[in-house]
């Protein structure tokens, strides 16, 4: 059995966790060896008006509150499905994460989780909660240490993939799981 982590990618309305909303996300499992995707999970969540749009970030993901209106799901729903996933393939064990700015990913998940008394972090929690491991993976970081990147899209097109028209958080966190094994496999290329 292999050593298994997480990759969370969120599209919001907005950048700031406390005034914006995290309306989808996709979420795979992988392999921590091969950076293999196992399983993977995606939602679009109804938009909460107790949160602020952004037409800037519309513009990025093409989202509309009409979409999600139409083929969302309630944040409850959406928080349930996702502790169903984790709790599938992790159990109560730590959880390693991996995201292009894992901040960011990390912050969107613990306000979905939320909604339903769940919290994700890295330290024990009472209650019902997600502990992260120590060890996260950051592909921003990443990429601005190899390449002197720091945007994904930046990222992605030096690591050859192809173009986006807008971001969908399951397809990019798809291309951040192949920019990390891609890295990893140059390196070991280099250093073998």
């Amino acid at each position: 059995m292999c050593a298994k982590g997480l990759a969370v990618d969120w599209e919001t309305t907005g950048l700031d966790v406390n005034k914006h909303q995290g309306i989808s996300f996709g979420a795979i499992v992988f392999d921590t060896t091969t950076f293999a995707e196992l399983d993977a999970i995606y939602a679009e969540i109804k938009f909460n008006p107790k949160y602020e749009w952004t037409k800037g970030a519309e513009n990025i993901h093409g989202l509309s509150q009409a979409h999600l209106a139409l083929n969302g799901i309630g944040q409850v729903d959406a928080a349930t499905a996702l502790v169903e996933f984790i709790f599938e393939h992790f159990g109560t064990g730590k959880v390693m994460f991996l995201g292009h700015n894992p901040t960011f990913d990390i912050g969107f998940t613990r306000q979905l989780l939320s909604t339903i008394d769940f919290t994700i972090g890295p330290e024990a929690k009472d209650g019902p909660h997600v502990r992260l491991h120590h060890v996260v993976l950051d592909t921003s970081a990443l990429g601005f240490i190899t390449l002197g990147t720091y945007k994904s899209n930046e990222l992605f097109q030096r690591i050859g993939l192809p173009p986006r028209a807008k971001h969908d958080a399951l397809e990019d966190i798809r291309y951040t799981l192949k920019t990390a094994a891609t890295i990893k496999q140059v390196v070991a290329e280099v250093v073998d």
